[in-house]
């Protein structure tokens, strides 16, 4: 299944990059969150910076589909991997609920200029092989990132706005 987010920001995509790693912006997001984040791992390669994070929904999977995977929750490593001169972050998804020959999920998060602003790009493929099932799997995980980033976005123009930087100057 096919992943595309697309949303508009006022500021440049260097600002957008800061906000994005900024603890305070983060703590935000956090604190507003239906998906509990942690960080495993973070490496900086002077211009590429890899993190690994875990995430656990709040959310459990409809009882049949928990049946199934045995697991009523989704939860998942990412690793990001931010390469900061093309502005550019390749992620990847790695279950904890179903092996690596029957789930893959990934793609690339990109912020580019756009009129006077910028615009983040998700795109990415999701494909769960679970017979049955794997359909549904794939629609949750979509919805739950769908969801994830239209909150994100709301929460980013905020912090923006709230922080004075949400000037194209």
């Amino acid at each position: 299944m096919k992943l595309n987010v697309r949303y508009a920001y006022p500021c440049t995509p260097e600002r957008y990059w800061e906000m994005y790693w900024d603890d305070a912006f983060d703590a935000q997001l956090q604190a507003n969150s239906t998906v509990k984040r942690e960080l495993v791992e973070e490496t900086d390669a002077g211009g590429v910076v890899t993190r690994k994070l875990r995430f656990t929904p709040e959310n459990e999977l409809p009882g049949p589909v928990a049946a199934i995977v045995g697991t009523k929750k989704l939860v998942y490593d990412q690793v990001n991997v931010w390469d900061r001169a093309a502005s550019v972050m390749s992620w990847e998804v790695l279950p904890t609920f179903l092996s690596s020959d029957k789930f893959s999920a990934k793609g690339v998060f990109k912020v580019v200029p756009k009129g006077p602003g910028c615009e983040l790009q998700i795109d990415g493929d999701i494909d769960v092989k679970v017979r049955f099932i794997g359909g549904q799997i794939e629609k949750q995980i979509v919805s739950q990132i769908e969801d994830a980033y239209a909150k994100m976005h709301t929460a980013s123009v905020a912090w923006l706005e709230d922080n004075g930087t949400a000037n194209l100057a």
